[in-house]
């Protein structure tokens, strides 16, 4: 689904398989600059401003200021954005940000000021650095960061009223090989994903995550994980797999069978209620 609106740009809409790269999808779905003006012109009215796949480089200057702050969805998906205006401070309204597949290398301080944001989608973009600002970000939820360059220490950015809100997070494949220490105080965490990175040790602080019932951490360097994670938590699901540990180690530590107890109790609770699919029956993904 690119760009394309009205007839005319339709027509010259050529259909590409959703597995052609995303370079190529941004060159032939490109429309006119009086197509995206038309759309931030709509996007004033209806509160949702969809640029997604437009072959866009930067934000028109038009998509921020005077008008924008009833925006409640931006979607930027697939474009070739290096980086957000500073006045993006003027989306306060802003409920949802979609702006995976571009370019984007950092986020303007003013991010912090979308005080109504919910939902901020980045994966796959150049991202090394975070702004303290985000901290500030008291209604989100959801943060997608996954296949950026955060790493090796990841941006300690997770403290603030961020702490009380944020309930799913994905860092995977940023190249980290240290973990933020604000990161232990996300109060009501439930889904943490930190898969391909090169992390070799989890600080024992995860197991103040006490809301935490998801954590994929597959192909890393982890020889063992902290008890607390298995103790302390909600931790029913546990993703291992690509790394160098033993399944028994794991089974020794402290509280790995009270973690057994809420792993069962979450698949007989989905069988019951007829919603289960594939259940994988090795052990965090371990042999």
């Amino acid at each position: 689904m690119g760009c394309a609106c009205g007839k005319k740009d339709a027509a010259q809409y050529v259909h590409i398989p959703e597995e052609a790269d995303s370079r190529t999808r941004k060159k032939s779905s490109a429309p006119s600059t009086d197509v995206i003006a038309r759309k931030i012109d709509q996007a004033k009215e209806t509160g949702a401003l969809a640029l997604r796949e437009c072959g866009l480089k930067s934000m028109p200057p038009t998509a921020v200021g005077e008008g924008t702050r009833g925006f409640r969805t931006v979607d930027l998906t697939n474009n070739s954005i290096k980086s957000l205006p500073q006045g993006v401070e003027s989306w306060t309204g802003l409920q949802k940000l979609l702006g995976a597949d571009n370019a984007l290398t950092e986020l303007p301080p003013a991010v912090g000021q979308m005080v109504g944001l919910q939902s901020l989608v980045l994966t796959s973009n150049q991202l090394r650095t975070l702004p303290a600002e985000m901290s500030s970000l008291r209604k989100l939820t959801i943060l997608q960061l996954d296949k950026n360059k955060l790493g090796p220490t990841l941006p300690d950015v997770f403290g603030g009223v961020l702490a009380e809100s944020l309930e799913e997070l994905n860092l995977s494949s940023n190249g980290i090989k240290e973990l933020a220490p604000t990161l232990s105080g996300l109060r009501v965490l439930t889904r943490l994903v930190i898969a391909r990175n090169e992390i070799s040790q989890l600080p024992e602080s995860l197991g103040e995550l006490s809301k935490l019932q998801y954590l994929d951490a597959e192909h890393n360097k982890l020889a063992t994980i902290p008890s607390s994670l298995l103790e302390r938590t909600n931790l029913s699901e546990l993703c291992l797999k690509g790394n160098p540990m033993e399944r028994l180690q794991l089974q020794n530590l402290q509280g790995f069978d009270t973690f057994l107890e809420r792993r069962k109790q979450r698949i007989d609770a989905k069988i019951d209620s007829h919603v289960v699919g594939r259940v994988d029956l090795t052990v965090c993904g371990l042999e």
